[in-house]
């Protein structure tokens, strides 16, 4: 029985054994997996943040060599627009004289070449009937007293551009005029000329060595006048520009120590590429292999050229450059761009080994476990700490639960970690629903608040916060969200833990605020307009026309849209404390009643004074009515000193009072209200005036001064057009200078 129970015991412990091993094959398996997953991951983002940099650096070259290009090709075709250069391309190709003996011609002084013979009075040179026979002048006659000209110019555009040479081409494709000695294009060059004439467009020729330098030939094609040619279209000439590119080339190029390029200049050769390099005899070096993609070269990893005839392993990419045959290429050297990863590949190597070692302990120790008291009391003491840890956790769960503010933790990509009680009920779902569930799962509103905050903390790596509105309970309430940066134990940014608290009570008290500023400014312009009925409706359509051209100056937030639509609704409070009969009188003022009349604006500050608006709205009513020209009231600034915000809205105070009648004048017409808007000396800003004009061409302006006209009704009886008498008509003028009061 004995050696019975013993066998028993032994196969228990093998049978064990075996489970174990298994228990350990599968662990080991499962951390390979893992392992090679992390590994995948982060070689990938790797990548991803080397080609994003690699872009940014070669994105800066591709902006400089784009300006430069730019400013080269526009010199360039400055010149090949000049009419004098196509008239006379046109004649050499019309004259069909040989290219050698223009050239020839053209070395010779001007005094050396006799004038073409003079026609008789009354007939031009080459006329049919002219009876010197200049009807059959040799067209050489013609062109040559002007070869030295058209020589000289094409010299000093040399000189003056800092230009290699520059040849004018006939359409046989021979030089016919240099400024020195003529170039000798190779057949790969003609057929990029031959292109030129057939496409009409400028071609860039690849990148070349010449005496020791690096040049590029650019083509252009020179079009007959259209009096000569009707469609404009007729390429007559090519003019080829060789410019100097070693002085870029050295400096978009870059190369380490080692002599690899970090940067330099490619150029596309169809699908194919070619290195610029500065220190190559013959300029550039051909890179096998290397194919384009959609006009770029993607990243990948290729064998880079490098100094002393070998080749470098490389991260590249290249970037083109609008308008050239040129690509910015930017590399990383493969094994200092892996090392970091080489590195990290490491730390998981051994973070498996040592993980499936520990899996293995444990096994062991279950095992053993398993088969012996004394491990059977190790694990019973493990749970009894495994209680007191939980217990704790219960309490910390019951102080978050029990805060008003909802507390959210989730990691980079997403995925909840941990919630209380409080952001549950934001959510709709139950705490043990929440832990685990990705942000694409929440309702949409706070699956995008979750979204943004992770991306703006993980951006940082900081603090931020939040003001957002989000539907709880079939209701929206505004949060004040505070974000910060969760970290591990080695200070490495984990995750994002945002905090939510409900400030909507604070929201609707500002809204009431509002609406109670917004009501305070409708009562204002009722006992405006209960003054004066000629001011009825002033103040409304002064306010949309200000708002209107502040949007088409590009002033468009909402701080100075503000400020122009309350100041517009204010600006004639004032009025209020001003006798009826002196804002209604019908006939010219007095210099006393003039003086009183401009005392609205202080009346107007001592009103508001007293109201926190948030914006400088009570500048803005203060200096409406300042000029210029220092014509206006109450302090009489002059220009700058005169905020925009109020120069705006003198401008469409005065437009809208002067196409509406007054008690002392009819309306004014479109025309005549900018003829004094236009006024010199300026009284009003003419940024100001010019986009009004604008905005009356507009459907948008010609419904605008639709709805002004009727808005001036039936107080103004014909609307101004009858005609005025001649004392009327000088009283509109002297209060049009007044500029919105009397206006």
């Amino acid at each position: 029985m004995a050696q019975d129970s013993t066998a028993q015991s032994s196969r228990r412990k093998r049978r064990t054994a075996l489970i174990m091993l298994a228990l350990l094959a599968l662990v080991a398996v499962s951390v390979a997996v893992a392992s090679h997953w992390v590994l995948q991951s982060s070689r990938a983002r790797l990548l991803r943040e080397m080609e994003q940099n690699m872009s940014t650096q070669a994105g800066n070259k591709v902006a400089l060599l784009t300006v430069w290009s730019g400013t080269l090709k526009g010199q360039v075709e400055a010149f090949v627009g000049l009419d004098l250069l196509r008239l006379f391309a046109a004649e050499a190709d019309a004259s069909g004289i040989p290219a050698e003996k223009l050239r020839e011609l053209a070395l010779q002084t001007e005094e050396d070449i006799p004038p073409p013979p003079e026609a008789l009075p009354g007939f031009a040179p080459g006329m049919p009937g002219d009876p010197t026979g200049a009807d059959t002048i040799d067209p050489l006659d013609n062109l040559a007293p002007r070869l030295p000209m058209m020589r000289r110019q094409l010299r000093d555009f040399v000189e003056k551009n800092s230009l290699r040479g520059a040849y004018l081409l006939n359409t046989r494709l021979e030089v016919y005029l240099a400024p020195a000695a003529a170039a000798q294009f190779s057949e790969e060059q003609r057929a990029f000329l031959a292109a030129v004439l057939e496409s009409g467009r400028p071609v860039m020729l690849p990148v070349r060595r010449q005496d020791g330098e690096l040049v590029m030939d650019m083509a252009f094609p020179l079009f007959a006048p259209l009096y000569v040619d009707s469609s404009g279209k007729r390429v007559v000439s090519i003019l080829v520009a060789t410019y100097n590119v070693l002085p870029v080339a050295k400096a978009i190029t870059r190369t380490d120590a080692g002599g690899m390029f970090n940067s330099g200049i490619l150029q596309s050769r169809g699908q194919d590429v070619q290195l610029i390099n500065p220190a190559a005899r013959s300029g550039t070096l051909d890179l096998p292999g290397w194919r384009l993609d959609g006009g770029r070269l993607p990243l990948a990893l290729r064998d880079e050229p490098a100094t002393g005839g070998r080749e470098v392993r490389a991260y590249t990419l290249a970037l083109p450059v609008p308008g050239m045959p040129w690509l910015v290429m930017q590399s990383v050297d493969a094994a200092q761009a892996e090392a970091q990863y080489a590195g990290f590949r490491k730390n998981v190597l051994l973070a498996a080994v040592l993980v499936t070692t520990l899996a293995g302990i444990v096994l062991v120790a279950l095992w053993w476990w398993l088969v012996g008291r004394h491990e059977r009391a190790v694990a019973d003491q493990m749970r009894r700490l495994y209680l007191v840890v939980n217990q704790q956790k219960q309490i910390m769960d019951g102080v978050n639960s029990a805060l008003s503010a909802g507390i959210v933790l989730n990691d980079l990509s997403g995925v909840i970690y941990y919630v209380n009680q409080s952001y549950a009920r934001m959510a709709g779902l139950s705490v043990d629903q929440l832990r685990g569930l990705p942000y694409i799962q929440l309702p949409p509103d706070l699956a995008r608040s979750l979204v943004t905050h992770t991306l703006t903390v993980h951006q940082t790596e900081d603090m931020a916060s939040f003001t957002e509105a989000l539907p709880v309970d079939g209701g929206t309430r505004h949060f004040l969200t505070a974000c910060s940066p969760f970290r591990d134990d080695k200070g490495r940014m984990s995750g994002v833990v945002s905090v939510y608290s409900d400030i909507t009570e604070l929201v609707l008290a500002q809204e009431r605020a509002q609406y109670m500023i917004t009501q305070t400014v409708a009562a204002f312009v009722r006992s405006i307009e209960a003054v004066d009925p000629y001011l009825c409706g002033q103040s409304t359509f002064t306010a949309q026309l200000s708002v209107t051209l502040a949007y088409c100056l590009g002033l468009n937030d909402a701080e100075t849209l503000a400020t122009l639509r309350t100041a517009a609704s204010l600006s004639q409070v004032g009025m209020i404390q001003l006798p009826r009969e002196l804002l209604t009188k019908t006939g010219a003022l007095s210099g006393e009643e003039r003086a009183l009349l401009e005392r609205h604006v202080e009346y107007a500050r001592h009103a508001l004074t007293g109201i926190d608006f948030g914006l400088p709205v009570l500048e803005a009513i203060t200096q409406m009515f300042e000029r210029l020209d220092g014509s206006g009231y109450p302090e009489g600034l002059k220009g700058e000193q005169i905020c925009f915000n109020a120069r705006i809205l003198a401008v469409a105070n005065t437009f809208c009072a002067l196409l509406r009648p007054r008690s002392y004048r009819m309306a004014h017409t479109v025309e005549q209200a900018i003829a004094i808007l236009n006024e010199t000396p300026r009284k009003y800003d003419p940024q100001v005036v010019r986009a009004l004009q604008g905005f009356l061409q507009t459907g948008q302006g010609r419904d605008f001064l639709q709805k002004l006209r009727a808005g001036a009704g039936g107080d103004a009886g014909d609307n101004g057009e009858e005609s005025e008498s001649p004392s009327d008509r000088e009283r509109n003028g002297e209060q049009a200078e007044e500029g919105g009061v009397r206006a």
